[in-house]
């Protein structure tokens, strides 16, 4: 009896699975931006500041998203990223910046001098600059040096410059960050939230944080500087990576952002197996193409 109880439990569970799901539709035209690393063709990081990667690969990824994309986030000035900027001009598309902001000075002091000279060169295709990546969120500098550098990037550069962080962290430091920048750069994940979201109001979710964020910081431009979902790895509660969840988010977004009229950038362009090691493997699926350039 309890063998035939599983086997009807398991049955019903597959065929819940395979069941059809219908998905809005994504509205026609092209996505906004994407964030972009070119590490994930094999299981290498870019943590290691001596990887560079060739500026060949660059430029076939690019190519790639192009056809598809207005924009590309990167995070740093190393590893060849620096190339981005150059490559992209070519392909008509736009460049967010990243200046990568760590508790090494001598790392930030680098990161600063090449986005200064990339600034330089590039500026007609940047859109702006993203001078440090969840920097608060991972402690690594007390909120006065993070402005000091995001000041003496706004002042040396002369383009629109930004700070990337979780929505929550840009509530706790606005008092010493939101004056310093031109737009506020938040990340709504709701699989990574502390209340797990499930997917089915996952969208409504990132509506809802980004009304709040906008009520907080009024007159203000808000980016949506990371949103996503991933298509495989471990469910946090509610909140279930899979293929058909990716899409669905995906899609659900991007009608909200078109209706609303909201910047956004959604993460990430590709599979990055490396961020195995630090996220668990839910961390190497959240590309809208797999790790080998296969579109999902």
């Amino acid at each position: 009896a309890a063998l035939a109880l599983a086997a009807v439990v398991a049955t019903g569970w597959w065929a819940w699975q395979g069941r059809e799901i219908e998905l809005v539709a994504a509205p026609g035209g092209r996505v906004q931006c994407v964030s972009y690393a070119p590490s994930s063709r094999r299981d290498e990081t870019l943590v290691n500041v001596g990887v560079i990667v060739a500026t060949e690969r660059i430029e076939q990824d690019l190519k790639l998203l192009a056809e598809r994309f207005d924009c590309v986030r990167t995070y740093s000035q190393s590893n060849g990223l620096d190339e981005v900027p150059r490559i992209a001009r070519g392909l008509g598309l736009e460049v967010l910046m990243g200046v990568w902001i760590s508790r090494d000075p001598a790392v930030n002091e680098r990161e600063i001098a090449s986005a200064t000279r990339i600034a330089e060169r590039d500026r007609d295709v940047i859109r702006g600059i993203v001078v440090g990546n969840e920097v608060m969120l991972r402690g690594e500098q007390p909120p006065e040096a993070l402005a000091g550098y995001i000041r003496r990037v706004r002042t040396a550069t002369g383009l629109p410059v930004t700070y990337a962080d979780v929505w929550e962290f840009w509530r706790k430091y606005r008092a010493a960050l939101a004056e310093e920048v031109d737009f506020i750069t938040i990340h709504i994940l709701p699989y990574w939230e502390d209340k797990p979201v499930a997917v089915e109001a996952a969208v409504a979710h990132v509506r809802d944080i980004h009304a709040l964020m906008q009520q907080e910081f009024p007159g203000r431009t808000l980016l949506i500087g990371e949103t996503g979902w991933p298509s495989q790895g471990r469910q946090r509660q509610g909140a279930v990576p899979s293929l058909v969840n990716q899409a669905r988010f995906i899609r659900e977004f991007l009608a909200f952002t078109s209706a609303a009229q909201v910047p956004y950038n959604v993460i990430e362009a590709f599979d990055q197996p490396w961020k195995r090691r630090q996220e668990g493997a839910v961390g190497g699926y959240w590309g809208l193409y797999t790790n080998e350039r296969d579109v999902k």
